[in-house]
């Protein structure tokens, strides 16, 4: 898989996907990969990675995933040096000290549902295998990442002094300065090296429990001599230590083994859903097995209970990925019974705004999708994560509609909106509404950031003459602004 493949096919998983990285990395990834050579080159001084814009995704509970937004050119770098390096990403060395989650495998990536559907059978595996357990997980572990650690990962993972060097800029940079919370979130190059990182704990020669499971920062430690357990906990508390890692006291159990508990749940869901409607997902085996087939019969109509019960189960933040696809492609067949629920999910789950986009392309009312937006943006309780969906709602769904105007504004002057947010309003790439107006006075204000490249892409429909000549200001502005000008210069307006 080249890095252009790997970017394009990972996008729409990302916290924030958006159309102008999307383009950018696609119509100009030669232009950006000269871009990212200047920054490395000492005599090129005044080329270097920016600083990236810090966005809050939600998680289950109205809690924050703080992170940021990478532009094109911090983007395509991450995707690129883990792609150049995916075979060092290897499988554990044996089989009692397990982990789970992001690495390449053949030709593509590891599906992570698939990982964690592993992780969950080896722990109910082991927990019936041992008479002890302990589970916990890292508090707060991407944003407490220091950038000398990773750099130096990255080294004893075999890479060249040269690509040590230019990770460590790269990290320093794109965090102007700070040297914590470097790793972006929610985009699968930087899963994989986080899931990579703590491999210096599976591997210590130290551990005495019988068997260890990871996925990511999560951890299960089996054995039948509880003071290996004990010991185990201890020593792992004092290695992630060293890295300025803790962990979470409060998901430390000895008593439930919390990940086969839901899935337990969601099986049980599962069982009464056999019956009531067919479709197939295929999945591939963790360990690169034949794929399997899983036929799941559904016939509508859900009852009251079960769509209250599948509601609560997608409010769970250890739920699957595979089992939320399965859950949300109910509500999407059953769009009278979910339309009435779906003004409830949108304010109470915040996090489930992916989820909502998909099932909106099965509602045929789209005016009833506006409508609903419409009535929801009244409220100043939205967040950053939101607005970013609901843009991307009305880009994909809703310009058609007859409140598409309204949608705009509502969205782009929200209390809360953020850079991010309005950076989606301003990259749909269409004339009407009152759009280019709002692009053209970011366009020639000499400004340089999401605001200015998004509205830049934006004008990519546009007539070339009144296109480039807009963009002619903006380009002077900075290196990056030229960049963005050049790649759209040379799109057509079907892109």
């Amino acid at each position: 898989m080249n890095t252009l493949k790997f970017i394009l096919e990972d996008q729409a998983k990302t916290l924030f996907p958006n159309r102008t990285t999307q383009l950018l990395i696609q119509h100009g990834e030669p232009l950006i990969k000269a871009y990212i050579a200047k920054c490395f080159d000492e005599n090129e001084p005044s080329f270097s990675f920016l600083p990236q814009q810090r966005v809050y995704a939600a998680k289950h509970g109205l809690n924050l995933r703080r992170t940021v937004k990478l532009d094109a050119v911090a983007e395509y770098y991450i995707y690129d040096i883990v792609n150049r390096h995916r075979k060092r990403f290897r499988k554990p060395h044996e089989k009692k000290r397990s982990h789970f989650g992001y690495r390449f495998t053949k030709q593509a990536y590891l599906n992570p549902s698939v990982s964690y559907k592993a992780f969950k059978t080896a722990i109910s595996k082991y927990t019936k295998t041992y008479q002890y357990f302990i589970s916990f997980d890292v508090a707060s572990y991407f944003n407490n990442l220091y950038h000398h650690d990773l750099a130096g990962w990255l080294l004893k993972l075999g890479a060249e002094q040269k690509d040590y060097e230019h990770f460590g800029q790269y990290l320093r940079e794109i965090n102007a300065g700070r040297s914590v919370d470097v790793l972006p979130q929610g985009i699968y190059p930087a899963k994989m090296i986080g899931n990579d990182f703590l491999r210096f704990v599976d591997n210590h020669h130290g551990l005495r429990s019988q068997q260890l499971l990871r996925f990511m920062d999560d951890f299960y430690l089996f054995s039948d001599d509880a003071d290996a357990i004990r010991s185990d906990f201890l020593l792992i508390q004092k290695l992630i230590g060293e890295k300025s890692l803790s962990l979470n006291p409060n998901k430390t159990s000895r008593v439930t083994a919390s990940h086969t508990q839901i899935a337990a749940d969601i099986d049980s869901v599962k069982k009464k859903l056999l019956d009531r409607r067919r479709q197939e997902i295929t999945v591939g085996g963790y360990d690169d097995e034949e794929d399997e087939t899983v036929n799941i019969t559904v016939k509508m109509p859900l009852s009251k209970e079960e769509l209250d019960y599948i509601i609560a189960l997608l409010a769970q933040e250890t739920l699957e990925e595979e089992d939320a696809e399965l859950v949300l492609s109910v509500m999407r067949d059953h769009a009278t019974k979910a339309e009435r629920k779906l003004d409830y999910i949108i304010h109470t789950f915040p996090n489930l705004m992916k989820s909502v986009f998909n099932f909106c392309s099965r509602v045929i009312d789209k005016e009833f999708i506006a409508e609903l937006l419409l009535k929801a943006l009244k409220s100043n309780e939205l967040q950053e994560y939101q607005l970013f969906w609901f843009g991307h709602i009305l880009e994909s769904y809703l310009m058609h509609t007859n409140k598409a105007s309204s949608l705009i504004n509502a969205i782009y002057n929200h209390p809360n909106s953020t850079i991010i947010s309005k950076a989606k309003i301003l990259e749909i790439g269409d004339k009407r509404f009152g759009l280019p107006e709002i692009r053209e006075p970011l366009l020639t204000s000499g400004q340089s950031d999401w605001l200015s490249w998004s509205a830049a892409v934006g004008e990519r429909n546009q007539q070339p003459a009144t296109r480039n000549y807009r963009l002619s200001y903006f380009a002077k502005a900075s290196s990056m602004n030229s960049l963005v000008s050049s790649v759209i210069s040379q799109m057509t307006a079907e892109d």
